[in-house]
């Protein structure tokens, strides 16, 4: 036994950890496909199986709520780290809010957030559920731009919102140019307040730190944030400070595939769980190299 390890030990030494790629990935294509085709045997559409948590639904009722032409605030505090999780989310909730006629306000805690918002918008129109004939920037949505301050930027939103809306992205006037926010006084003026999140300020999330501050709090506010941010989340879901939570991939699809079932986020919901399981497989294989490497030595 002892020479059969000394033989296995010996041969993983001489594999080259890139070595280690080639075989993962056709075990990574050789499992998807399989999994794929027993699927399509037993069932043509690939389901989540994920019955919606108790703070989901809460985030879907006030979706579904939503007064007509009513106006909702987007804080996007997410840049390319957590493009794929997020982006597809907020593009569904953008084409949710333009079937309903519900304008669309924007700001962001940090640079990166301006060009998240954005594509997301672009991403939304490119689905077809409505055109850009009938999503016009400064009629329909708007940006307010990178807020500086993170917690200073929270207290600014929740109390200040009249200076904060003064002007857009572009330096423009909102009050002379853009209908959208001429109306908005103050942030109990929105219907409910978004936030799509990769990262927190000064430890704590940043619709958190908007509701600790904010006097009204009437104010709806529902999260969506990447995975690695819902442990900084969770403690507030369910609390006054939160009313609905949407965090980590599993809890996106839902909601991608309750509010826009055409994005057939269940096929890339079981894809990235085949890649993150081939991706942990190759990071044990990597570390018994060095392992056996440096034993030998």
């Amino acid at each position: 036994m002892r020479d059969f390890t000394k033989n296995i030990s010996a041969l993983l030494a001489k594999v080259p950890q890139w070595g280690l790629i080639i075989p993962i990935f056709f075990l990574m294509l050789f499992h998807y496909f399989a999994v794929i085709d027993e699927k399509k045997e037993k069932d043509p559409e690939p389901e989540l199986n994920a019955t919606p948590t108790e703070s989901e639904m809460k985030a879907f009722k006030i979706i579904d709520e939503l007064p007509q032409d009513s106006k909702v605030l987007i804080l996007v505090n997410y840049g390319p780290e957590s493009k794929y999780e997020l982006e597809a989310a907020m593009s569904a909730l953008i084409g949710v809010l333009a079937e309903k006629n519900i304008g669309i306000a924007f700001a962001t805690m940090i640079p990166n957030g301006v060009e998240s918002a954005f594509t997301a918008v672009e991403k939304s129109i490119e689905n077809g559920r409505f055109g850009k004939e009938r999503f016009v920037y400064g009629h329909e949505y708007t940006h307010l731009g990178f807020i500086v301050g993170g917690n200073i930027a929270t207290y600014l939103i929740a109390n200040n919102f009249g200076e904060v809306r003064e002007r857009d992205i572009f330096d423009s006037s909102t009050d002379i140019h853009q209908p959208l926010v001429s109306e908005i006084g103050s942030i109990s003026d929105f219907s409910a307040v978004f936030e799509f999140s990769s990262q927190t300020f000064d430890g704590v999330p940043g619709i958190v730190s908007f509701a600790v501050m904010l006097k009204d709090k009437n104010v709806r506010k529902v999260a969506f944030c990447s995975s690695d941010m819902l442990s900084a989340y969770i403690p507030f879901r369910g609390s006054v400070y939160l009313d609905g939570l949407v965090g980590g991939f599993r809890s996106i699809a839902v909601f991608i595939n309750e509010f826009l079932p055409s994005l057939n986020i269940e096929k890339q919901y079981h894809i990235l769980s085949t890649i993150l399981f081939y991706i942990i497989a190759l990071v044990i294989f990597s570390n018994l190299i060095k392992m056996t490497t440096k034993n030998k030595k």
